[in-house]
């Protein structure tokens, strides 16, 4: 009985046998995918790009709790399939370290929660390390910085993979999933320049 209603949810929430997303499979992959250097920036201005990005998936449903570094945003969310339901937290840890000339930045993603269904109730917990997914993240500070002046959708995000067949929703869960209330908003307003200082030249 078990086994048939997570095998029912399974089946509601993938829809489909694609490919699974390339995912980061260990710490050479973690630091190449999960870390950023933004040489010229402050600290100040990237954790605030973060969470801009962050807010602008689902803005109602993010939780941020601030660190001195960074923060944590916290995301729940609900699925309901006929069989089975899950709900769960996203956990989005964001931080940067200051490096000479640049802010190094790094988050890592993992979800908590329990799937329903029946008389059962089953816990999980797992890292999302799907590689597209840190990409687009990524992407999307870059921009809010004024670094890049494409605004990624989720609709261009998910062309690529849709081409190799790879699982969308697996892919790019937590930005672009089917439970973020932002996946088709517009883009957020760029952050403006940073403001450098003027120095005078003395007459002779």
């Amino acid at each position: 009985m078990r086994a048939n209603w997570m095998a029912a949810l399974g089946a509601a929430l993938m829809l489909c046998g694609c490919a699974q997303p390339h995912k980061i499979e260990d710490r050479q992959d973690y630091v190449a995918e999960a870390t950023r250097s933004f040489p010229g920036e402050t600290r100040e201005r990237v954790i605030s790009a973060a969470q801009t990005v962050l807010k602008n998936s689902d803005a109602p449903d993010f939780d941020f709790r601030y660190t001195i570094d960074g923060f944590v945003g916290l995301r729940r969310y609900f699925v309901y399939a006929i069989l089975a339901s899950q709900s769960g937290q996203e956990k989005w840890q964001f931080a940067t370290r200051e490096q000479p000339g640049a802010i190094e930045a790094s988050v890592s993603i993992s979800e908590a929660g329990t799937v329903s269904g029946g008389y059962s109730t089953q816990p999980f917990e797992r890292a999302m390390n799907s590689i597209p997914l840190y990409r687009l993240f990524w992407s999307r500070v870059e921009y809010v910085l004024g670094r890049r002046s494409d605004w990624i959708t989720c609709d261009e995000a998910a062309k690529p993979l849709e081409d190799t067949k790879t699982n969308v929703s697996e892919a790019l869960g937590g930005l672009c999933g089917s439970t973020s209330k932002g996946r088709d908003a517009e883009a957020p307003a760029q952050l403006p320049p940073i403001s450098r200082p003027v120095i005078e030249r003395k007459k002779r």
